[in-house]
């Protein structure tokens, strides 16, 4: 005897459960957290490590030059996105969310583990598929974090020497007290 559609449905919503169940699990998978440093603005612990991870893959270091892990470049992001609009920072923090969870990386990339807990040649190919989505939001998110990431990373004082760079130009000589010279624009 064929089974009746009533069984067939009940077979089908607890199925569409089971799956509904799965796919909350996967979404709330946390990933592994960094050590993270006192004193952050912005970043909790969990978008630290994040921030973090993406860092260490943008700029990973080498041939003479430390990695974004080596000069705390999510820290120095930190104090960044704690002089944006409040609006603009917690919108990047929404999508370091997105970027970590497991089900969205399940959905759009194949990937049923959080950003962080995957290898580093998975985040490659990650943040490469984020870079050229056909998704405007992970196009932007992945923008912005390469933006901010490579500002706070060639922009510390660590790497002056590394890539030939004087420092920036000293305005004691000009007659300005030290606070106005700190301040005062680059021609």
């Amino acid at each position: 005897m064929p089974p009746s559609r009533r069984s067939l449905l009940k077979l089908g919503l607890g199925g569409a459960a089971l799956l509904a169940a799965g796919g909350l699990g996967l979404g709330l998978w946390p990933g592994p957290v960094r050590p993270t440093p006192s004193g952050l603005a912005v970043l909790d612990p969990r978008s630290y490590s994040v921030l973090a991870a993406v860092a260490d893959r943008i700029c990973p270091g080498g041939e003479g030059l430390p990695a974004a892990s080596d000069l705390d470049v999510a820290a120095l992001v930190d104090s960044h996105l704690a002089r944006l609009h409040p609006a603009d920072a917690a919108e990047l923090l929404q999508g370091l969310v997105l970027l970590e969870n497991a089900l969205a990386g399940l959905i759009f990339d194949g990937r049923p583990k959080p950003f962080t807990a995957c290898s580093p040649e998975v985040q490659d190919a990650v943040l490469l598929a984020w870079q050229g989505s056909r998704v405007t939001v992970r196009r932007v998110v992945f923008q912005a974090l390469r933006g901010l990431i490579a500002a706070a990373y060639w922009g510390h004082p660590d790497l002056y020497a590394a890539v030939g760079y004087p420092g920036p130009p000293d305005y004691s000589g000009f007659g300005l007290p030290p606070a106005a010279a700190e301040e005062a624009p680059v021609p």
